[in-house]
């Protein structure tokens, strides 16, 4: 590489109706993950809606800290169509006809049986001194705003548009001016079982380096560690994964089950299950059998790991008559680790099943310490290997108590299925 920081670019997408949520952003991310595979340097992504002013100081204050400015949408006919005023504003650059883009504009039309109407001519007018990229799949061109520290790249809102603008122009150029042809690796390890704030002190000492580089994204009952290399090629830079992914095993290996974005933890457990041709039973009195559906849904093929799963006290397997009695007198907090055992057992001895899950909970109304349901759940896994137990200092009814439920028993389970 010719630089060891590289380019660093940030995106603008306009539209009003982005800025409020009425349409999702697909393209900066789009974007952001071609700039990723290309070896540019993402620092700031910026919404912003219809109006010049507030375009052209997002432009200004991004022309200040960033080489390449990638803005998206605003390049079309209408009186909301501003991006090529502002950047023209922020650039201090006149905006002039383009006779060349004009000749494609009345062709296009002519081609397409249809008039052009007076307000399409906004279209090719583009800042002095700008780099036109001609738009073989739609109406508007883009252009590139070159100044002494910044290029400013404008690129059309229509998906189609601006991804074959930006593969077919765009990232070549970026390329040429970075001078070299690096590239960016990321691998997700995929975390359960482990708290944030932990892995952050775990890693801690990895987490400071400047290549490769780690962060971490917490999301409900799992995290994900992202690791990022930048090499001159791809060999170098999965190589440099490897290094750092083992280190981070070493550290926190068993809190690891999955390497691939967007795997549940549901499909790893019961792809396991397959593997080794094992099924499973379940009784969720507290958690309105999510975590059989969470399972069933995971199961690949009609193989049936998800054997059998009651819920609710009113459907204990027979057997356990006693316990239903006992709860129904002392009311829920009655349940014990006992209580989870023998059911684990029962269920497992009647559903002939490989293993039995159990949870067993409390789904109080009253606001508790770790949300807005107060309680708890014994988690127990009877099989093979004989009945393992698990609290849970959870019991309720919001989705963030079934899932945190939910992700301890699969890892009570996991835990067993792998050792």
């Amino acid at each position: 590489m010719s630089s060891s920081s590289g380019l660093q670019a940030e995106i603008v997408t306009t539209g009003t109706e982005i800025l409020l949520g009425e349409i999702v952003d697909t393209n900066a991310a789009w974007i952001a993950q071609q700039l990723r595979e290309a070896g540019v340097n993402l620092y700031y992504k910026t919404t912003v809606g219809d109006n010049e002013a507030r375009i052209r100081a997002v432009i200004e204050l991004g022309m200040s800290r960033s080489n390449v400015i990638i803005v998206s949408g605003g390049l079309g006919p209408t009186v909301d169509d501003v991006t090529r005023t502002a950047i023209a504003n922020a650039t201090q650059r006149t905006l002039f006809l383009h006779e060349g883009a004009f000749a494609i504009l009345k062709e296009r039309f002519i081609r397409f049986g249809v008039a052009m109407t007076d307000n399409n001519v906004q279209q090719v007018y583009i800042p002095e001194g700008a780099i036109v990229i001609e738009n073989p799949v739609g109406t508007a061109p883009g252009f590139i705003v070159e100044t002494e520290q910044c290029a400013v790249i404008a690129l059309p809102g229509v998906p189609r548009e601006m991804k074959h603008l930006m593969t077919e122009t765009v990232l070549p150029y970026l390329r040429a001016r970075a001078g070299y042809t690096g590239i960016i690796r990321r691998r997700v390890l995929r975390m359960i079982g482990i708290g944030e704030s932990l892995i952050d002190s775990t890693l801690n000492d990895l987490m400071v380096a400047a290549n490769p580089t780690i962060g971490l994204a917490a999301h409900t009952g799992q995290v994900d560690v992202r690791i990022t290399a930048r090499a001159d090629t791809e060999a170098i830079a999965e190589t440099m994964l490897d290094q750092l992914e083992a280190e981070v095993r070493t550290r926190l290996g068993r809190y690891i089950y999955s390497t691939t974005p967007g795997e549940t933890y549901e499909t790893v457990v019961t792809q396991l299950l397959q593997a080794k041709n094992r099924t499973i039973a379940l009784l969720e009195t507290n958690t309105r059998g999510l975590l059989a559906k969470r399972m069933a849904a995971a199961v690949l093929g009609f193989d049936p790991v998800v054997r059998h799963w009651v819920v609710g006290v009113d459907k204990l397997p027979v057997g356990l008559t006693h316990l239903a009695m006992n709860v129904a007198v002392a009311g829920e907090s009655a349940y014990t680790e006992q209580m989870a055992v023998d059911s684990a057992q029962v269920l497992l001895q009647q559903s002939g099943a490989t293993y039995a899950l159990v949870l067993l909970g409390t789904a109080s109304m009253e606001e508790g310490v770790y949300g807005k349901y107060s309680g708890e759940t014994w988690i127990a896994l009877a099989g093979p290997q004989g009945v393992h137990t698990n609290l849970c200092p959870f019991g309720g009814q919001d989705e963030y108590t079934l899932q945190r439920i939910g992700n301890q028993a699969l890892s009570l389970l996991h835990q067993v299925l792998i050792t």
